[in-house]
């Protein structure tokens, strides 16, 4: 891949890549965060869970953004659980009393991070990076 190839792919898909990854480091955060301060909210050791399961979500959406870059086809079977346990997180909290805007945006930005890796162009991404790391074993 030269230069102006590799410049083209990136125009193309870099900003998908990231929506893709921002979206699910803010769900995992908002989800957890309220998740946590609405279940866990007096007992002593809730910072400690909270923190160790940002850190156990966000290693596997890490791996799995790195196997994505790549090629690796399995990839998004790494990535998808984090946005899935966010969404999980965030559905805990109904009937719980926080408050809607609170609860919108804990179900929002996991639905929102489902359909970016659903997306054409992702997918399109997904398939071009496989293709160069099958081209890179050939040579």
């Amino acid at each position: 891949m030269g230069f102006s190839e590799f410049r083209a792919f990136m125009v193309r898909y870099f900003p998908t890549f990231m929506l893709g990854f921002f979206l699910c480091v803010l769900a995992v955060g908002i989800s957890t965060v309220l998740c946590f301060s609405t279940y866990w909210r007096h007992h002593p050791d809730a910072p400690f869970y909270m923190i160790a399961c940002i850190a156990l979500l966000s290693v596997l959406l890490s791996f799995g953004h790195i196997m994505m870059v790549r090629g690796v086809s399995w990839s998004m079977w790494a990535m998808l659980p984090v946005p899935g346990a966010a969404l999980l997180m965030g559905l805990s909290l109904i009937g719980a009393g926080t408050s809607m805007v609170e609860l919108g945006v804990a179900l929002a930005f996991p639905l929102l991070a489902l359909l970016a890796f659903n997306s054409a162009r992702h997918r399109q991404m997904r398939q071009r990076l496989v293709e160069l790391r099958q081209a890179r074993q050939r040579s």
